[in-house]
């Protein structure tokens, strides 16, 4: 039996196959998209590589052929389909064929030495191995004397289903005693696998579907339409903020899954928008895998091992989740698809939302894209045809969207204030500090980068060839255009207005938290950037306190424009727009325009 192998290399030349000899005692466990150990070259080292294909008939070559050392997956992860997909994928993204299929593996098998096998967490249930009346009379007969012992009986006759930790918890007993009563015969220590109960872990209740409005009707209408007719479709689903996108995929999933099919649903990350997946889970509760960064390596393993087995009907997760091993796929929906979440900028580079046409147009299935304020070219595509456009434009019982005010910050600085903070929204965040109700005030640090503008006229310095912005080196006074290495230098007048008030500097999060105290002394406030939200809840943690604690005004970048509703905010103030303006990027503007609709209308 001959092996087509795969190597894991990055380097182009070899981005082939190569034949391995496959030993008697390994026949029964090789299989197209295992992983296997094997060498290659002409050193004595091993590397790890993909089984894509098997010859059951050997040809004599004229040479011996290597052995593969050893078979290091249980489960396949990669088909057919997979291979297929790696190689659309090595094709238009420039990539090896193996740094494409290392996206479909479950995570923690990048590596010979991660490779275990992905056995789902197991726990072990406790139960009795005697009879009620055994037990009994083993007590009165004076066989069973321990008061301990005793203790554990009683309570297993009571709760027929006991996992391990429960009696060692509830009861204080400790393992040893459990031991001891497994050996005399009394009770069954049984490993068990532990489904998982998403409901609980995210202290949500079922809901039901609500009746939809005419224009929710309407879009789950024209979706279902393709869905029925089981074809490859594309559909933007361009809605206000709060029109009720998240409802329409809701009942739009329904569908697909009484049709025996089922579904990707990708959020930009999940721990950025907890309250969108907890309406998934609240109206499908089990019936869902979660995929996302933030989670353990070993718990990511058993929802792969989950979804693999067929066990779930929905998969939701952040960009990676599209190559999870889900079969008989009839519907993908990617909301905010206008997040540049979506394109990765690790090694194989891709566009998330390329990758998931090929997959619904390989499965015939439809793909959602929603958004408030979707990308350019998505919406170009839309308004040409290629995409059909389902359009939301009113807030179910008939709210409305916040008023927008715009202030100059140059009649600010005439007056003397010197403050990233207006006068008119110094005024606002106080009125809201006496009402009781909540601010956020929203300022892109993290997107920042280093230019230079004048404060007089707010001209921005940029490229005459490029249009974008010139990044301002500090250290030399360099103006630097990063695409086409346009350079000006000694920079002291504005050709605006012929002003010298140059300025290449800007607030962070933390500087407007300093100033906000120093403004309103007492006052109660919560930061929530990068720097703030590092373990795995701090995100969830930080919107709860804001939600339902004393807290008067959250301070943070573009995490607290996504997923999240609370009512109680009355006031969004958006500091530094002409930072999001000025980034070194050719859809600068674009950007700040999204991120300006997204975060305004989180107000009421």
């Amino acid at each position: 039996m001959i092996a087509k192998v795969l190597i894991n290399t990055t380097v182009k030349s070899l981005n082939k196959v190569y034949d391995y000899n496959v030993p008697l005692n390994l026949e029964k466990f090789v299989q197209v998209g295992k992983r296997v150990e094997v060498s290659f070259g002409r050193g004595k080292n091993t590397t790890e590589g993909i089984i894509v294909k098997i010859e059951e008939v050997y040809e004599d070559r004229g040479y011996k052929l290597k052995d593969i050392v050893s078979v290091l997956d249980e489960v396949s992860y990669i088909d057919e389909s997979r291979l297929k997909l790696a190689k659309y994928i090595s094709h238009v993204y420039f990539c090896n064929v193996y740094d494409a299929l290392k996206l479909m593996l479950p995570p923690g098998t990048s590596s010979k030495k991660s490779s275990k096998s992905l056995n789902t967490k197991q726990d072990i249930r406790v139960s009795l191995a005697k009879s009620e009346t055994q037990i009994e009379q083993d007590i009165e007969n004076g066989v069973l004397t321990s008061a301990k012992h005793i203790r554990v009986v009683k309570f297993l006759i009571e709760n027929s289903f006991v996992i391990i930790n429960d009696i060692i918890d509830g009861l204080g007993i400790s393992r040893a005693i459990l031991k001891t009563l497994e050996k005399n015969g009394y009770i069954l220590l049984q490993k068990f696998v532990k489904e998982p109960d998403l409901l609980a872990d995210f202290n949500v209740e079922r809901t039901i579907a609500k009746v939809p409005t005419k224009e929710q009707k309407e879009a789950i209408e024209k979706i279902l339409y393709h869905v029925y007719e089981e074809e490859y479709k594309q559909c933007l689903l361009f809605g206000v903020t709060g029109s009720g996108k998240t409802e329409v995929y809701l009942q739009v999933l329904e569908k697909v899954l009484n049709q025996g099919r089922k579904a990707i649903v990708l959020v930009p990350e999940i721990s950025l928008t907890f309250q969108t997946v907890n309406r998934f889970v609240s109206r499908f509760g089990n019936n869902i895998a979660v995929l996302h960064s933030k989670m353990t390596v070993s718990k990511r393993k058993e929802e792969y091992k989950r979804i693999k087995e067929g066990k779930v009907d929905i998969v939701i997760g952040a960009r990676s989740a599209i190559f999870a091993p889900i079969s008989n796929l009839g519907l993908v929906i990617i909301d905010e698809e206008h997040d540049s979440s979506y394109y990765s900028q690790s090694t194989p580079k891709y566009s998330t939302k390329e990758v998931a046409a090929y997959i619904c147009k390989e499965n015939n299935a439809v793909l959602v894209l929603g958004s408030a304020t979707p990308e350019i070219s998505t919406y170009h595509n839309a308004l040409n045809g290629n995409i059909e456009l389902i359009e939301m434009k009113n807030r179910p019982g008939g709210a409305t969207l916040p008023s927008i005010e715009l202030i100059d910050m140059k009649e600010d600085r005439v007056l003397g204030n010197k403050s990233i903070i207006s006068n008119r929204l110094k005024e606002e965040i106080l009125k809201n500090i006496n009402r009781k109700e909540k601010t956020m005030l929203f300022l892109n640090r993290r997107g920042y980068m280093s230019y230079l503008t004048c404060k007089d006229c707010s001209f921005i310095f940029k490229c005459p060839n490029c249009d974008v912005a010139l990044t301002y080196h500090k250290n030399n006074g360099l103006l630097l255009c990063h695409y086409c290495s346009h350079v000006e230098r000694n920079v002291y007048i504005c050709p605006k207005c012929g002003g010298t008030n140059l300025s290449s500097g800007s607030v962070g999060t933390q500087k407007l938290e300093e100033e906000l105290d120093n403004l309103y002394p007492g006052i109660r406030t919560l930061r929530m950037d990068a720097d703030s939200t590092v373990s795995r809840e701090s995100y969830q943690k930080i919107l709860e306190t804001f939600k339902n604690g004393d807290i008067d005004v959250l301070i943070g970048t573009q995490m607290i424009s996504k997923g999240h509703d609370i009512g109680s905010v009355s006031l969004v103030g958006i500091l530094g727009v002409d930072s999001m303006l000025a980034l070194n990027d050719y859809s600068a503007s674009e950007k700040a325009f999204s991120n300006i609709a997204q975060v305004s209308r989180k107000s009421r």
